[in-house]
This record gives C-alpha cells, structure tokens and sequence, in this order.
C-alpha cells in the first residue's frame, strides 16, 4: 500500500430483523439391534445389581449408600445414551465418543426397580409396535456396567499413574457436590484443596494425593472428571548473544516511552528484569501471584518476551534511529520459583489472580500475553479449566480482555527433517484451543544457514517447532484454530550427516535477564505469540475506540498465507480448511492491520444482536434477531472497472460465554452461550431475497436465484472468529455491499436467565483493487453516517 489512511469505523448501522433459521433436514440414528434381548438386558441388569451389592458389603464409610457411582460403558462404535431409568440418578458426565464413551451416573438403589421394569418392557417389545419403550436405546446400545474407577472419570490423553506416588491431580466436579467431595477428603485424612476456580455450576481445583486415594475419593460420587494438575510450560531455548553492555545503553537512550495512559501488553510468565535498560523505561507494573517472592525474572523467559513485544525487530532498532513506543509493558509472575512451598494452584487460579491484581492496580486498556502452556491437558481440542477461564475473563461483560496465547511447540529433540508430518499429529496445547483469545502458531522466514547445511523449513512455511489442529478430535467440537501465525524460528539440516541443528542467525533476538548479557536469543510460538500482543498493543494506542473483539479481528484480517503455506496443502481435499488448521488465516501484515489505502479500503461496523427471544406463545426460547449491514460502498469506482479482478475480506468477531460444564454431560454442542454467522448479498439480488436465503420469516417477492459466492474458506467452522474471502469482477463486488449477520444457538437458550441478553459483534470489510482510489468517496459517505 503506497499510503496510510486510517480505518473507517462505524457503530450501530445494522437493521435488525426477527430470525428463524431454515430447516437443515437431518435424521437420527440408532444402535444396531440385539439378536438376544432377553440375554442382553438380564447381563445389564445383573451387572448394575453386583455393583450396588458390593458397595453394601464393603461398608466404605466413603460411599454415600443412596449415591452409588455407577459407569455405562460403551462396547459398540453408536456409544452409549445419556440417560438410564430411574428419577433419583444424577448424571455425573458422559465423556469420551462412540465406543470409547461412557457415562458416570450417581445411582440410588431405588432405581433398581426402575431398571428392572425398563429391562421387561424392552424384552417384551414387538417389532410391529410402532413406538419403543422408554429407555429401550439404553439396553440395545448394549453397554456394560460396572463401579465408578479413576479410570471412568480420566479425560488425558496420558494413562493415569499406575504407582503410589503422589501427584497433583484436577478435580472436577459440580457445586452441589462439593460438599460430598470434601467430606470424603475428611474421611481419609486428605488435605483439602483451595477454592479453585468456578464455571457456573461446576467447579474445578486441585489437590495432590495417591492414585489409591483418588480411587476411594472417586467412590463418593461427587467427581465428574479427573486429570493430571496442569503446570505452566516455557519451553526455554537459552542461546544468550555476546553483545556488549555499552552498545545497550547507547541503544535504551534512543527509547522514548510511551505516554502514562497509554495501551501496555501484560506479560504473564516467570517475571520480567525490571533494571534491564531497554525494558525499564517501559515497563510500569510488576506484581505476583501465589507466594511472596521477588517479580523479576526467576527464569528468563518473561523478560525475552517483554523484549519481543516491545520491539519486535529488536536488531533493526540497534541499528536504527529513535524508537518511539506507543505502548507501555507489564508483568506478572503466573509461574511460581521451584521449591515455592505454596498450596498447588491450578493455571486457570494463577492466571485470573494476576489479571485481577494488575487490573486493581492500574485501570486502563491492555493486551495479555500468555506465551505459556499447559502440557498435561488435552491437547485434543477438547476446553481444560485453563482455557475456560480465558474464555470467561475475555467475555466479562463490565471489562472484556484480550489474549494472546501460544499455539505450544513441539519437542525440539523429535524435530527432524520430516517435520511437517510431526507437526500434524501434535495438536495445539492448552489453552490455545480458547474460543476467545488470539491463538498464535509460528511460521519463519529464517533461512540463511551455512552452505554445509539447509535450513528444515522453508521460507514462508510453518515453523518446525509449531503445533497445529490437524489431529484434533472434531467431535469435541473445538473452534478453528489457530488464528494466525507469526515468527517463531528454524532449524537447520547437515546435508552430510543429516542430523538436525540451531543456528544463531535462525532465531530472534531480544532482551536477557542477565545483568551480564543483556541479549539473547529466542523462538518456537512464545516469541510469535508476544510480538502479535504487541502489534494489537499497537493497535489499540492507535485505535482507542475500538473494542477487543474489533482489534482481534484487525489482526486476523490483515492476516495472508504465503505461498509455501499454499504449496503445502495443495491437492488435500478442503484446502481452504487445511489452511486454517495449520496456519490459521496466515500471517499478519502489520501496514494492512494499521491503515487503509487508496485502494485498500477497510470499514469497521461494532453493534449488537439480540440472539435469542421468546416465541410466538411466549414458552420457549427460540433464536432471536439478525442484522442487515448496509455499507457505504464504492459503488460506481467498482462498475467503473467491470472485470478487473477485486478482493473482497469479511471478517466476524465476537465473544462467547463458557460452559464447560456442558462437556460434563457430553454436550459440546453447549459450551458456547451463543454462535454468530455470515452471509453477504449476493450479485442479482436484492435485499429481501438474500435475507430469506438465511431467514424462514422472510417474505421477497420472488426467491433468489443467484449464484453461490466461491469463498476461499466456505467451512467456516465452529469459534468466535468467522473469516472469509472472495475473489471476482469489480462489477459484481459493485452490488454486494450488504452483509447480513445471524445467530446460531448456545447454551443461552436453555438458561431462563440468560436469553435476554444482547451480545457484541464486530464486522471488518474490506476491498482491495488494483489501483483505483475507493477510498474517497466512501470517506465522505461515511462522514454523514457519523
């Protein structure tokens, strides 16, 4: 772009209109039928009575008799149904999928009867009768029964501890059952755990015991999932560079800092060397959490991140001119000392302790950078506590937050020059499979390597440390991740030996925490992940109106994919989909993220929806309202250049409230309180034709017939970023200025006290040209909407 104009933003411009989704069709299935129904219902029934017969015997002054814990287990690949018979269970969760599913129930003996009523109408049952008995799906999914184990309730992808050694482990559980759950810790002399953190009616904390105890606590069916306690993960490479501590001073006296009030990115790590000369004029908070300890770096890695979101290209501002910062930095310590004698503290209390401290003690508008991960999560794209927390701290009506979070990186020593294929079968670590947050992967354009050598990936590729959402289980429904990529590093090959190797010259350079040794080197998806929190840093000194959602999508929306990127998923099938799942929507460009251009034109719209309302009859919650988006459009440029090519961008972007507890019962559908969609006015048609493509309560004179748009990325999967791209003549892009905003349904609509309420979105459009100027006359369109 040959000059920098700024965004045109706008509020409030769409219509809004009572929606009613079309009917998708769709059919239910069901488990193959049993051969022998009376043998089949009489092992299930003799199955549940041997269980409660135990429980009676062993007198465990744990179990609670009228609170049996009971798992249904899945033996065929249909799974297992999410109920049984009897009005006095209590669903634990249902995890796991097809035949890896099962379903833990607190079982009150009463229900014995019930299930054995079910079992003789199911026998009974005649193939002529047209309806099925109640629960007749439970008996012929044929499960088997058994006792609640540890092994039931584990959701890691690791095999629980088979020895007696004491771990941490994460609990959860729901907060009617709390109580149970602490008085078995009583019970068996176990210490009790602090409060942990709270999702609505679940709860999860951490607590350190045996696999033995984690066995008898389990037995007082109170516990909905267990895994192991997670940590924070720095994944350090310490390459320090020999540079001279003169060269430093003569550099930090070049740094003008930004104003007291301005935007800082809040680095939460191992802490950041407050007397670093380069930081120190910057840096306005450091604070800690879970302990009394000092918060400069006890480790280095906080302090490397700082010198990256500060300065980005820290080596072309050692060589350049003045350096003023529009941004200012904080820090707080999330990752405790070793050898801390503290209560275990999951990630998810650690990281809402320091947002809360640092929030109390200086109001202003900040960008989170959490370049840590999680490694004993899932890394399946399933939500962890961590995750969820990051999603509720992001959505938090009274001060929505931005992060940014690592995508994690794969073990240097397995790096080899069959790279690519480790990096699809690593999935994205916890919490990067956040709905809400800037999840960052690493790409590299870090080439330049010894003759005797080559570098592992090429330039424009992925980074050879990055993960990827390639093996995520897709029926825990995670959102599209990740967003985008950033610099994060390579390695290099001896092309003699082929073993794999480091080079100075293949990572970034940054600040130390050494006294002695002012820079260093770093990389892998920390560093990419700090210099995207400090582009949105930036972003919001620049842009003050603008809201977290809105400068997300900035980011995700100036965002391409090289051609290496491309050349990767040639040929696979979705390539647009393949894209996303190892680069996100690319790399960000940091001139489209800030400004406009003559013919680079990027129109901001934040509003509200109402995704939900009542019916008709006023007895159930049904999807509520879309909007209709009339841009100012460079109409008459566009018909002007008929077939020349024109790009057209829409990006999304929109917080959702967390569930997890939805994933308790198997309901991943519901983690999210509510989804928003997009579709755009099509050539040939006009507005109420394009609004009843989407909209049942539409009422055009005649239907559309007007062509599919060919999007880049037309699955646009589930999450709260929807971003797409189309490619076409001028002349069409003339008549498409209309882009219509929908709601898909959350979790919202089963919770009478959420329905109510109306969410924010913000919509960035962009067109691109050749070289005509449209940006002039939309400006003056948009100077009499303000």
């Amino acid at each position: 772009m040959a000059d920098n104009k700024p965004h045109l933003l706008l509020s409030n411009i769409g219509t809004e209109r009572l929606f009613a989704p079309k009917s998708s069709g769709g059919r239910t299935s069901y488990p193959a039928s049993v051969t022998d129904r009376t043998a089949n219902a009489r092992r299930i029934v003799d199955q549940l009575t041997l269980a409660i017969s135990s429980v009676e015997l062993s007198k465990d002054p744990v179990v609670d008799k009228e609170s049996v814990p009971i798992t249904i287990k899945a033996t065929t690949q249909w799974g297992v149904t999410h109920s049984l018979p009897g009005s006095k269970n209590r669903t634990l969760s249902v995890l796991g999928h097809n035949e890896h599913a099962r379903l833990n129930v607190s079982f009150h003996p009463q229900s014995l009867v019930a299930v054995q009523t079910a079992a003789e109408k199911y026998i009974s049952y005649s193939e002529s009768d047209p309806r099925k008995p109640n629960h007749f799906n439970f008996f012929e999914a044929v499960p088997t029964v058994a006792l609640t184990s540890v092994e039931d309730v584990w959701t890691s992808r690791a095999k629980p501890p088979e020895d007696e050694k004491e771990i941490s482990w994460e609990v959860w559980l729901f907060s009617h059952s709390e109580a149970r759950f602490r008085q078995a810790l009583e019970i068996l002399n176990i210490k009790n755990p602090r409060r942990g953190v709270q999702f609505g009616d679940v709860t999860v904390l951490a607590m350190v015991g045996t696999r033995s105890m984690l066995e008898r606590v389990v037995r007082s069916a109170s516990v909905t999932q267990l895994r192991p306690a997670s940590t924070l993960n720095t994944s350090l490479l310490n390459m320090p560079a020999a540079v001279q501590q003169q060269a430093i001073l003569v550099a930090a006296a070049k740094v003008k800092p930004a104003p007291a009030n301005a935007p800082a990115v809040c680095i939460l790590d191992t802490g950041v060397y407050k007397n670093h000369p380069l930081l120190k004029p910057s840096l306005r908070y450091q604070g800690v959490v879970g302990g009394k300890y000092t918060p400069d770096d006890h480790d280095g890695h906080g302090t490397k991140m700082a010198g990256v979101a500060l300065y980005s290209d820290l080596g072309k501002f050692l060589t350049g001119g003045v350096q003023q910062h529009s941004y200012s930095l904080e820090s707080v310590c999330i990752q405790r000392p070793l050898g801390l004698s503290t209560s275990p503290m999951l990630p998810a209390e650690l990281v809402k302790e320091g947002v809360a401290q640092v929030e109390a003690s200086i109001w202003g508008t900040r960008t989170y950078c959490l370049a840590m991960n999680a490694p004993e999560d899932p890394d399946d794209g399933s939500p962890s506590s961590f995750s969820s927390e990051l999603d509720a701290l992001a959505f938090e009506v009274a001060n929505r937050r931005l992060f940014c979070v690592a995508a994690g990186n794969l073990n240097t020593e397995t790096v080899s020059g069959d790279y690519q294929s480790l990096n699809e079968i690593t999935g994205i670590m916890s919490p990067g499979q956040s709905w809400n947050a800037l999840t960052v992967g690493a790409c590299t354009d870090l080439c330049a390597v010894p003759q005797s050598h080559q570098p592992v990936a090429p330039a424009g590729d992925l980074s050879p440390f990055s993960r990827t959402a390639v093996n995520w289980e897709r029926l825990n429904r995670p959102p599209n991740k990740p967003d985008v990529v950033f610099e994060g590093g390579n390695q290099m090959i001896d092309v003699a030996s082929n073993t794999v190797g480091a080079h100075r010259d293949l990572f970034i350079l940054t600040t130390s925490a050494d006294p002695a040794a002012p820079l260093t080197l770093t990389g892998e998806t920390s560093p990419a992940t700090a210099a995207v929190a400090g582009l949105c840093a930036g972003l919001q000194a620049r842009y003050p109106t603008y809201w977290p959602e809105t400068i997300r999508a900035l980011v995700i929306h100036s965002a391409e994919h090289t051609p290496a990127m491309k050349d990767r998923v040639r040929g696979v099938e979705s390539e647009g989909e393949a894209l996303v799942q190892r680069f996100g929507f690319g790399q960000p460009d940091r001139v489209r993220a800030f400004n406009s251009a003559s013919n680079v034109l990027t129109l901001i719209n934040q509003d509200t929806l109402h995704p939900y309302r009542l019916n008709d009859r006023g007895d159930n919650v049904v999807l509520g309202q879309m909007a209709f988006v009339r841009l100012p459009w460079p109409t008459e440029v566009l018909e002007q250049l008929g077939e020349e090519v024109a790009e057209l961008k829409v990006t999304l972007s929109y917080f959702i409230e967390p569930n997890p507890g939805a994933l308790v019962a198997g309901n991943y559908d519901d983690y999210a309180s509510h989804g928003l969609d997009f579709d755009v006015i099509r050539p040939d048609e006009n507005e109420e034709q394009a609004v009843f493509r989407i909209n049942s309560l539409g009422r055009p004179n005649r239907k559309s017939t007007a062509r599919p748009l060919d999007w880049d990325f037309s699955k646009r999967g589930r999450g709260s970023i929807k971003h797409d791209r189309w490619r076409g003549y001028a002349s069409d892009l003339a008549r498409m200025g209309g882009v219509m905003i929908y709601p898909r349904r959350g979790w919202w609509a089963g919770d009478q006290t959420k329905w109510e309420q109306i969410v924010r979105y913000s919509l960035v459009v962009s067109i691109r040209t050749r070289e005509a100027d449209i940006y002039s006359s939309v400006e003056t369109k948009v100077a009499t909407l303000v």
